[in-house]
């Protein structure tokens, strides 16, 4: 700052506009201190904002389309006609322009600016393209601002390690979920002698964050109060800010970043993990160095030893790598499960015959083996999952590389495009009778299908172009088997342990608003829970 005064009001510089005035006046006089004065207050405080609102800032993933400042204030143009979004009704909009357009694309206006809805007949398109055509990840990280929240912002290397390594880590660990559901819902939910009422979604977070910690970070971090509290807050501050965000234009949505009470929270939250996982990381380090060190089974050793270099052993790498697991596990599994509650208590006759599933598996670990005996379960959830759509818009993919749609449609570089979620669920299903709720559906069409195919195609974590809750095709979300388990476990435990139903109070459907063509989740339904007796 110094050196910038300095050299604003050199007196020895006889060759600049501010040489000649302060020649004319002493340096000494009212008016000189004045302006000097005034300039460092005005360059103090546009340093101070600027050091300010690049903290709002995420760090860009390096593997991305290149972006110029510009781009946020232009859209790729597409040749599609445009369908209006009437009162903010997406539903609707979505409906018509489905209808009104079955075999080709169009546009409705929706951050960063327009989506391209992509027919039904291109689906498979989108499915069979790489991110090097249509990038999932790129497309999430605009649609949810990672600029500012910081969701979807992993570099590549923790992508293809969550792809391609993450599955090995869940072999490992399906026993520790089991024990970790049973610790989260005797603490979260309690002994209930009595029929108690409680709100399941907060319940349901906190029990999702629970078991996903201890995989994720093993002991005894799981265990710590203030890293759960950071954990918590950098998940659901950064998703509930982005509606918030949305409407801002670009020059002043970073200001609205910055002063966005939650995303201070998440900033701050950010700052105190990385203290929490310093010294975590360093005693790793340094037990690795024993001859005798047995590797823990959890998500920062698997990105220690697998992650090239010592990017692995980076606390900031490894800060990027656990958020962004929790946020696409809690997001989805939390979410998953109050719906599944849901769906159960509002339909009772599903209750019976699935805590008999359950019971007839005995006293046994709820391990990969054991839960995928649980098939009219897995039917429940599949079915419970085409009714309760995460996404009206569904598999949103940014162009990355332009091309042509089948249907003639030219898809140019950074355009944002998806499908359209319940026309394909529901009005392109292969199943019979798709808009009729049949919770045992999938268990029949396993059991009476083409033996393997059958068996493994019906399944709640399979996708298909009817089927899109988990996305499509090589891009599909990696980590849908372990969150399907989680929740079928969970499920299984409420089923044992618990007599649970709807209060008479409970709204509706947690599903059931939107915020854009995203669905929240309402966090106010209410349950009745009551232990079963003769259950230890």
């Amino acid at each position: 700052m110094s050196s910038i005064i300095l050299f604003l009001f050199n007196p020895h510089d006889s060759g600049g506009w501010w040489s000649e005035r302060l020649n004319s006046a002493s340096l000494t006089s009212p008016v000189s201190l004045a302006i000097a004065s005034l300039t460092t207050f005005f360059v103090s405080l546009a340093l101070y904002f600027y050091r300010e609102l690049a903290g709002t800032f995420n760090k860009r993933p390096s593997h991305f389309v290149s972006r110029s400042w510009l781009d946020s204030w232009t859209q790729p143009k597409v040749d599609a006609p445009l369908v209006e979004v009437k009162n903010g009704d997406y539903r609707e909009a979505l409906a018509r322009g489905s209808a009104q357009y079955p075999d080709r694309a169009y546009r409705i206006k929706h951050f960063p600016g327009e989506m391209v809805i992509i027919p039904h007949r291109c689906l498979d398109e989108i499915k069979n393209a790489t991110d090097a055509k249509l990038s999932f990840q790129q497309g999430s990280y605009d649609f949810f601002l990672g600029d500012h929240t910081g969701i979807t912002g992993h570099e590549k290397a923790t992508a293809a390690l969550l792809r391609g390594h993450l599955g090995r880590l869940l072999d490992k660990v399906y026993t520790v979920v089991d024990d970790e559901a049973a610790r989260a819902i005797k603490t979260q939910v309690g002994e209930c002698e009595d029929w108690t009422k409680m709100a399941l979604f907060p319940i349901a977070v906190k029990m999702i964050i629970m078991i996903s910690q201890r995989v994720f970070v093993g002991e005894p971090l799981c265990r710590d109060e203030q890293w759960i509290k950071n954990i918590t807050i950098m998940t659901q501050g950064a998703f509930a800010s982005v509606p918030d965000l949305w409407p801002a234009h670009p020059i002043f949505r970073p200001f609205i970043a910055w002063k966005h009470p939650t995303l201070q929270a998440v900033r701050e939250a950010k700052k105190d993990a990385r203290k929490i996982l310093r010294p975590v990381i360093q005693k790793r380090l340094e037990d690795a160095a024993q001859p005798d060190f047995k590797p823990p089974d959890d998500l920062i050793q698997l990105v220690m030893d697998t992650i090239k270099g010592n990017q692995g052993k980076d606390v900031d790498f490894q800060i990027t790598a656990q958020v962004g697991t929790s946020r696409a596990a809690l997001f989805t599994t939390a979410s998953t499960v109050t719906h599944l509650m849901y769906d159960l208590a509002s339909r009772p006759e599903y209750i019976q015959p699935l805590r008999e599933e359950v019971l007839a598996l005995g006293d046994v670990p709820m391990n990969r083996l054991n839960v995928a005996k649980l098939k009219k379960m897995d039917s429940f959830v599949r079915e419970c999952q085409r009714f309760a759509l995460f996404m009206l818009v569904g598999t949103i993919r940014k162009v990355t590389s332009a091309f042509t749609l089948a249907d003639g449609t030219h898809l140019p570089v950074g355009a944002l495009v998806g499908v359209d979620t319940y026309y394909n669920v529901f009005k392109h299903s292969t199943l019979e009778n798709p808009e009729v709720f049949d919770g045992f559906r999938f268990e029949r069409m396993r059991s009476g299908g083409d033996g393997k195919s059958a068996d493994s195609k019906f399944q709640a974590v399979s996708t298909a172009n009817d089927h899109l809750v988990f996305g499509l095709g090589t891009q599909a979300c990696p980590g849908r088997f372990f969150a399907v388990h989680e929740a079928k476990v969970v499920l299984a435990r409420f089923l044992k342990y618990y007599d649970f139903k709807l209060a008479d109070d409970a709204p509706g459907h947690p599903m059931r608003e939107a915020a854009g063509v995203l669905t929240v989740v309402d966090p106010s339904a209410k349950f009745w829970f009551k232990k079963r007796e003769n259950v230890v």
